[in-house]
């Protein structure tokens, strides 16, 4: 045993036994990691020596003591590692980074690797950048050129586990994969990640020297047979297998214990006789035996072992736990001929339950006495017994108690146990005479010489990059901006639209003034006459401005921190606005000066953040509605704003926006020498202090006065003149004229702005059928195909066609009448009432009779007839304005800075409000379906809330259109999540339906359909509902079906097929299925009847693929999203 041996979570127990009363026995428990330095471990307070009498009972015959201890150790020996262990120095081998939770893909990837001819195989398949490097082009790194091909992804990785020193990273494999980080945080089943990848890289070898490898490797043969007792007739069936799945629970429902007992049930002949015989072609019905028999097993046998089981009783999947032998040597002569003996070579663990856990391997890369254990990036030497025996699982006894309990109890007692949730879930068998050349290690060099030269390469490349990053670490990037980027910016603030005028990096502890130093030479402009000013995060006003920096700072302080929205935590970087004097032009350097004959600028060097300020200054133009920036001023806190006015600095930046017609020209006297009383009358100028919130400023009033500081943004304007503010009116009429908003200075542009919205609308019809689930029902099963879809998937000019939803597709097809929903865009304002929304709507849609009061608009989040059934948006009354219906909207990720909103909306005669109704009626939504469960048609009806369902029934008669084909008399049913909720008898009372407290009556609604059953006095109305094969939830509409006592399966099949018009080529996937907590689900046979199991919660199914696998999923949680290598 290795000295650095370790067992943790050993729990253990020490009884101290008292002679006389065993009830006062001292007991100790705790649990404890026992290894080499800590392997003394105990208690100092159990009885004190003194009180060692036998009088006392501590002391029994010849004066001993009895002293009883037990322990219950976890898993077996570990390996005890330290910061400075070496795993490629102690093993030989390194492991994988775990990137969330990929450990299910590291373990399956080491065992992969450790096939050596597999890796031989990867290895020598020829790539595309082979042959760039080949011919010197370089590669350039995978990274460089999009997502790197799956081959080349696991060469590399295969690569570096053989010569790295360190652990390999898989991000690029995953990227291969088109993995996404929620991919990488999604733990799943490595068998299945097994067969896809083994797919997936037979598929990119074909047509490739290397084709048809993997099969060689890992494909085996087996053959379906049926062969008939009496007569000489077989029939068989040969199918081929990557890896074989093994039950270790039966069938019948009992333990299997071994490889050898799972494989003789799987190879186990099926009698049939009786009632259940074999239809042999030319000879009639026939006693048969029916099984599977191996014909060959391949070089690499990969056994997964079945212990994720669906339970019946708990409806949900569940681990199996339970004990499982996995021999070292296998012998196969008994299952296939000449298979001979298998070595075992790996066992990938999974411990942990069904909806969490953690893979790791142990791998015998030599086939010796020698295992490793791969646990992600750790690798260490194990014993065997770690590797194999430990992993078989079942229970351990666990440390309890037993003197709280008499003789009695105890003798009657369960001991406690405690199941082993690590256990062997994949096996890997070498066969004995082909182990040599299975195992024998590649020389990469000596099978594919350009595949080491790009991975050398990438590796190289990656260095750089380690010391790039370690660069970054010391150095910091710097974005220049100068006056005329900001010049080119239009509207209000946006600090991420800076045009960058130059990259540089420098030492984070350079100061300011080497910065300045190198940009007097890219402006060609004297330092004396330049400033900087850093992007900074004001935290107190959550303001992103710029700040002045003074010549002596380190570049260092400068940088934003962490919490700060410009920051960047990887790449951190500082945007720089390097101000010239304003004698210089505002133009990409070099700048000039505006004037030849201009002998002195400004100085800046002299710089008072204290006594001097630069604001960013704009313009808005209401009548083009429009903000243009017209650059940097730098003047005197104690200075009236109206002074840069005065100077002509503003007429000056003015005129090329007026030259390009951005702006319309301001009136001449703006600009005169006019009395301070009369240029309050011809300017505004405001601060932008958000893009929500701007605050007017005094023109003559200092500016610290007006609480403004360096890197304020101030916007001047012509006087807007005084309007009334526009209100809307609670309680306008419908068809109400929707306000509209005047926008006179840049504070009603904001409000514009920020309320403008851009709504799709949806009109449904009210009698559009229901898709839940995304499933119509029209009576097409399988993949539904738009009625002007080519025969041949293609147009007339051979492109494809355009792609349709398939909800729309569904629709099309179905038979009851109805327009198709219509979309259109429409631009809104979140200050418009409910009014004002149904108005427009109505308007846009040309809903005469919304607009003159005769109907109602309804509203939702989507579709009334799909979803969930939500409510409409505007039966709350709290809900008054547009901007209370986007809250209400579901979340979307917002483009353009506004979360973008969809409603649907369908015309109703009535109010979405129940007090609109006459008293005593109450709306109820009829929903017909004729005998093959298609929806054919629905109706609005008004019942008497005192009546009962025979009242609806007979109002159901009389809106019956007679295309529909259903016949009287009439029964009714309310349908939820594709199980029969309830079925109304006519005497029960309209108040007590499940659906009358609902709002969305389009929903929550009474299927109504003939009672063509009521004649069969003696079977059984039975409902048959849809069962989807991978989710295993119910959907759709059952099916009503009177069935008699003792009808065979096949029958009651038959009839449910008949019924529901379901083609045969896709009904014969099909199954008919026998669910209850008790039983289990049971797939019927057709020679047995459907009622042999009299249990009362006992239910029948028809078993088979969604139809609309896109939104089948959608009451499935994060956890059962599918793997995939797209």
């Amino acid at each position: 045993l290795d000295p650095r041996w370790i067992f943790q979570g050993v729990k253990y127990q020490v009884i101290l036994i008292n002679w006389l009363d065993y009830r006062k026995s001292v007991i100790k428990t705790d649990t404890w990691n026992f290894s080499k330095e800590g392997v003394d471990r105990g208690w100092h307070d159990m009885v004190r020596t003194d009180d060692l009498t036998q009088e006392s009972g501590w002391l029994g015959p010849d004066n001993t003591i009895l002293i009883r201890a037990c322990c219950c150790v976890r898993q077996a020996d570990a390996f005890l590692t330290s910061s400075d262990y070496n795993c490629r120095k102690e093993t030989g081998y390194i492991g994988l980074m775990n990137h969330g939770a990929t450990c299910y893909m590291n373990g399956l990837l080491q065992s992969l690797f450790h096939a050596g001819e597999f890796r031989r195989v990867v290895y020598a398949i020829e790539t595309e950048k082979e042959d760039e490097v080949d011919k010197g082009g370089g590669g350039g790194g995978s990274n460089d050129e999009g997502s790197p091909s799956l081959i080349e992804a696991l060469q590399n990785v295969f690569y570096r586990l053989q010569t790295a020193e360190t652990a390999v990273n898989c991000k690029e494999l995953m990227k291969s994969f088109g993995w996404d980080t929620a991919d990488a945080f999604t733990q799943h089943d490595a068998q299945e990640l097994n067969r896809i990848l083994c797919d997936r890289l037979e598929e990119q070898m074909k047509g490739t020297r290397m084709d048809g490898s993997i099969k060689r490797l890992f494909e085996g043969e087996m053959e379906n047979y049926i062969e008939c007792l009496d007569v000489n007739y077989t029939s068989t069936r040969r199918e081929t297998f990557y890896d074989l799945q093994l039950n270790i629970k039966s069938e019948k429902g009992h333990d299997l214990r071994t490889i050898e007992e799972s494989l003789r049930e799987f190879t186990a002949d099926e009698m049939l006789d009786g009632e259940n015989l074999y239809e042999a072609e030319g000879h009639g019905k026939q006693r048969a035996k029916k099984g599977i028999r191996f014909l060959t097993f391949p070089p690499v046998l990969n056994i997964h072992l079945k212990r994720f089981h669906f339970d019946m009783e708990r409806m949900d999947m569940v681990k199996l736990n339970s004990r499982f032998e996995i021999p070292r040597r296998l012998d196969l002569g008994p299952f296939a001929p000449g298979a001979g003996n298998y070595l075992l070579h790996s066992v990938v663990v999974h411990s942990g339950d069904v909806s969490s856990g953690h893979y790791y391997a142990y791998i015998r890369p030599e086939l010796d006495d020698r295992w490793v254990k791969f646990d992600d990036d750790s690798v260490t030497p194990c014993s065997e017994f770690a590797a194999v025996e430990d992993n078989f699982g079942g229970n351990d006894l666990n440390v309890w108690n037993y003197l709280e309990k008499s003789p009695a109890e105890i003798r009657n007692a369960t001991l406690p146990v405690r199941p082993r949730i690590h256990n062997a879930y994949m096996i890997v068998y070498i066969r004995e005479d082909s182990a040599a050349d299975v195992l024998r290690t590649p020389d990469p060099m000596q099978v594919n010489r350009r595949m080491v030269e790009r991975c050398n390469q990438e590796v190289r490349i990656a260095e750089q990059r380690r010391r790039e990053k370690l660069e970054s670490q010391t150095k910091i990037k710097i974005n220049l901006v100068f006056e005329h980027s900001l010049c080119s910016m239009l509207g209000f603030w946006d600090y991420t639209a800076f045009q960058n005028g130059h990259t540089m990096k420098m030492d984070r502890d350079q100061r300011v003034k080497e910065l300045i130093t190198a940009a007097e030479q890219m402006m060609q402009v004297p330092a004396v006459s330049l400033a900087c000013f850093c992007l900074q995060y004001r935290a107190t006003n959550r303001q992103v401005r710029f700040g002045f920096m003074k010549l002596t700072d380190p570049l260092r302080i400068h940088i934003p921190t962490s919490s700060a929205p410009i920051a960047d935590a990887m790449d951190p970087v500082l945007t720089v606005l390097i101000v010239a004097s304003r004698q210089y032009e505002p133009i990409p350097p070099p700048l000039r000066l505006k004037s030849p004959h201009e002998k002195q600028t400004d100085d800046l060097r002299g710089w008072d953040d204290e006594a001097i300020m630069m604001l960013v200054v704009k313009y808005f133009c209401k009548t083009f509605r429009k903000i243009v920036t017209l650059g940097c001023y730098y003047m005197q806190n104690t200075e009236p704003l109206i002074s840069m006015v005065k100077d002509g600095w503003v007429k000056d930046r003015l005129q090329d926006y007026v030259k390009k017609k951005w702006v319309m020209p301001p009136k001449s006297e703006m600009f005169q020498d006019l009395e301070d009383s009369k240029m309050d009358t011809l300017w505004e100028v405001w601060e932008e202090f958000s893009e929500r919130e701007l605050d007017r400023k005094k023109l003559y009033k200092p500016a610290n006065a007006e609480h403004l500081l360096s890197g304020d943004i101030i916007i001047w304007q012509e006087p807007s003149p005084d309007t009334p503010k526009v209100e809307p009116q609670q309680g306008a009429d419908v068809g109400s004229v929707a306000p509209v908003y005047p926008v006179n200075n840049v504070k009603d542009l904001a409000d514009h702005q920020l309320n403008a919205i851009d709504v799709s609308v949806t009109l449904h019809d009210r009698k559009q059928p229901l898709c839940v689930d995304g499933l119509v029902l029209n009576g097409v099963w399988g993949p539904q195909r738009p009625p002007t879809a080519p025969p041949d998937g293609k147009t007339k000019d051979g492109a494809p066609p355009k792609q349709e939803k398939y909800e729309d597709i569904a629709l099309s097809q179905s038979p009851a009448k109805f327009f198709m929903p219509v979309a259109k865009e429409m631009q809104m304002d979140l200050r418009w009432l409910q009014v004002h929304l149904t108005g427009t709507i109505a308007q846009a849609f040309e809903l005469d009779n919304v607009q003159s009061g005769e109907t109602f608009i309804w509203l939702f989040q989507s579709g009334p007839s799909t979803g969930q059934g939500e409510e409409p948006l505007n039966t709350t009354p709290a809900r008054t304005s547009l901007k209370d219906i986007q809250r209400a909207a579901p979340y979307v990720s917002p483009t353009a800075g506004k979360k973008p909103l969809n409603l649907h909306a369908v015309e109703m005669p009535f109010e979405p409000r129940p007090e609109s109704l006459e008293h005593g009626t109450v709306p109820i939504c009829l929903r017909f379906f004729d005998s093959a469960v298609r929806e054919v048609g629905s109706e609005i009806v008004y019942a008497p809330s005192s009546g009962t369902v025979q009242d609806l029934l007979n109002l159901a008669a009389q809106v019956i259109q007679p295309e529909w084909n259903i016949s009287q008399p009439l029964r009714a049913l309310e349908v939820s999540d594709g199980r029969l909720l309830k079925f109304y008898r006519p005497e029960q009372p309209l108040r007590t339906l499940s659906m009358s407290a609902k709002a969305n009556l389009l929903f929550h609604c009474i299927r109504i359909e003939a009672d063509r059953d009521n004649d069969f006095q003696e079977d059984r109305l039975l409902e048959v509902f849809h069962c989807d094969r991978t989710s295993q939830q119910a959907f759709g509409h059952p099916l009503l079906i009177a069935a008699s006592p003792g009808e065979k399966a096949g029958s009651l099949k038959a009839r449910c097929k008949e019924l529901l018009g379901v083609p045969e080529a896709e009904f014969k996937s099909w199954r008919l299925v026998r669910t209850g907590a008790r039983s289990g689900r049971v797939h019927l046979k057709d020679d047995e009847p459907w009622d042999s199991d009299t249990s009362q919660d006992v239910r029948i199914c028809l078993e088979h693929v969604h139809p609309n696998p896109t939104l089948s999923f959608s009451r499935h949680s994060r956890a059962s999203k599918p793997l995939m290598i797209k």
